[in-house]
């Protein structure tokens, strides 16, 4: 959610500064459809364990390691766009802390106390949520998952690799948008 937000900031950023979403038909992405797979595979944990007739705990270590690797992929062939490097660290730190929690985003306890999030609290505990696991500071790595809670989203709990990735992909968006004029001033009408 919070990367559908860093988007929409980007865009409108870009717009702002004369920047033009058409301009990504110069110099697409490539292998687009890669991050796209990913994301469907995360919205489908629980439909691909019922297609395998096992539980979404069993299904997990794949699900999220092929997730991962298609996302690794789409960023290792765009390396040389700008922003990408960070996207690649995001990734790279968020599955290095899932994989180290049972293929589970650590998310930190303070979230107990956090009242408007009670029913994702309830959904992580009932398992509804399998990706995710509420644990303290014991758990390997514990840091580099959702324990920040962002002050402009207060529903929200980010981790350092979240942070990178919205990095990257604010950099990313406003490069696709604004090419090397980036740096320029913006263009302003003259009036008549």
């Amino acid at each position: 959610m919070i990367l559908a937000y860093v988007v929409i900031a980007a865009v409108v950023i870009g717009y702002l500064r004369g920047g033009r979403l058409r301009r990504y038909e110069k110099r697409p992405l490539r292998w687009v459809a890669l991050p796209l797979l990913a994301f469907l595979i995360e919205a489908m944990y629980d439909r691909l364990a019922q297609l395998f007739g096992v539980s979404t705990n069993s299904i997990l270590p794949y699900a999220v390691s092929l997730q991962y690797a298609l996302l690794l992929l789409f960023c290792a062939v765009n390396i040389r766009r700008r922003g990408m490097a960070l996207v690649l660290g995001g990734t790279a730190l968020n599955l290095l802390v899932i994989s180290m929690n049972g293929f589970r985003m650590p998310v930190s306890e303070s979230i107990r106390q956090m009242p408007q999030l009670a029913q994702l609290v309830e959904r992580i505990d009932s398992g509804a949520l399998a990706e995710y696991v509420i644990c303290g500071r014991g758990a390997p790595l514990w840091f580099l998952g959702d324990v920040m809670q962002l002050p402009f989203l207060p529903n929200g709990l980010a981790s350092v690799g979240d942070l990178l990735l919205g990095a990257g992909v604010f950099w990313l968006v406003t490069d696709i948008m604004m090419g090397d004029s980036w740096f320029r001033r913006p263009r302003h009408r003259k009036s008549q």
